[in-house]
């Protein structure tokens, strides 16, 4: 039987908050590589990216164990038909934007010899020096990386703009099923 609740619980939202926090913040890599930085702080910027980039990727597979393995309850928002849809396929393109993202950034270091540290550290790359640099492969996955980045803005745009029209405009209660606790949790 499926239990019926109006809020998800208090991990899912500390899960979607503390991500999306994350990911806005993940946002500042794009002045990181600035180019007219030095060698230094690119590459304290590129450890400070890997670290952020490695909690995201535990956060997220911990949020798509609750949500596709374990199946935690999910509250009715009490969407229409095509609403659900729209919202499945918006929601399905971040999951899979928030794992192509990192694992197109982790193959880009690779390709390119950089070091992905994790707290500066553990340096969780596979970079020897029998690799051979390859320009083409890397301009590829990087161009891949940057145009999932895009997506995943596009697609967290959609998400954020969804959640105002139903805040806003409809004023119903799509947007506190991530904000409020359960009446049974209070």
């Amino acid at each position: 039987m499926k239990q019926s609740i109006e809020h998800y619980d208090l991990s899912y939202r500390l899960l979607h908050w503390s991500m999306a926090f994350l990911i806005l913040l993940m946002l500042f890599a794009f002045i990181g590589f600035n180019p007219d930085l030095t060698q230094a702080e690119r590459l304290e910027m590129l450890v400070g990216h890997s670290t952020i980039g490695t909690i995201i990727s535990i956060l997220l597979l911990l949020r798509i164990t609750k949500r596709f393995i374990k199946r935690d309850p999910q509250p009715d928002n009490g969407l229409t038909g095509w609403q659900k849809v729209v919202a499945g396929v918006v929601h399905g393109g971040l999951y899979l934007m928030m794992i192509v993202v990192p694992m197109t950034g982790y193959l880009t270091a690779n390709l390119h010899k950089l070091p992905v540290m994790v707290f500066a550290n553990f340096n969780a790359s596979s970079v020897s020096d029998a690799n051979q640099f390859s320009p083409e492969a890397f301009a590829f996955m990087r161009e891949l990386h940057h145009s999932a980045i895009l997506t995943l803005l596009v697609l967290i745009g959609l998400h954020i703009g969804a959640a105002l029209y139903h805040r806003l405009i409809k004023k119903d209660h799509v947007l506190s099923v991530m904000m409020r606790r359960n009446k049974a949790n209070r």
